[in-house]
């Protein structure tokens, strides 16, 4: 799911799913909660992506990465430009969310 971009952190991101699924043909890792969540797959860690100046830099894990999250806010802080609409922002600094994670066989 990557996508290439100069500065990738969050690339690919799905938002607003109820569940997600990933496997290897055999085992199967479920995710699921009923407020909506983000997730994206990636060949790429978080601090591999963080600490790369160009694409061409990134070296790939010899793992897949799946990054699930609450929810993400928008980009945006007013600094140079418009302030982020109060629907983009999450309600800092505390939130609560509840996931469900599944772990079995591929039926």
């Amino acid at each position: 799911m990557y996508e290439d971009y100069i500065k990738p952190q969050e690339n690919s991101s799905h938002f607003g799913c109820k569940h997600v699924t990933i496997t290897d043909g055999d085992t199967a890792v479920t995710f699921t909660s009923e407020e909506g969540l983000s997730f994206n797959a990636s060949e790429y860690t978080q601090e591999e992506l963080a600490s790369k100046r160009h694409n061409y830099d990134l070296v790939k894990s010899p793992s897949n990465i799946l990054c699930v999250d609450y929810k993400m806010a928008g980009v945006g802080s007013n600094a140079c430009g418009p302030a982020l609409a109060e629907k983009y922002r999450l309600p800092l600094p505390k939130f609560s969310a509840e996931f469900h994670m599944k772990i079995g066989k591929k039926k």
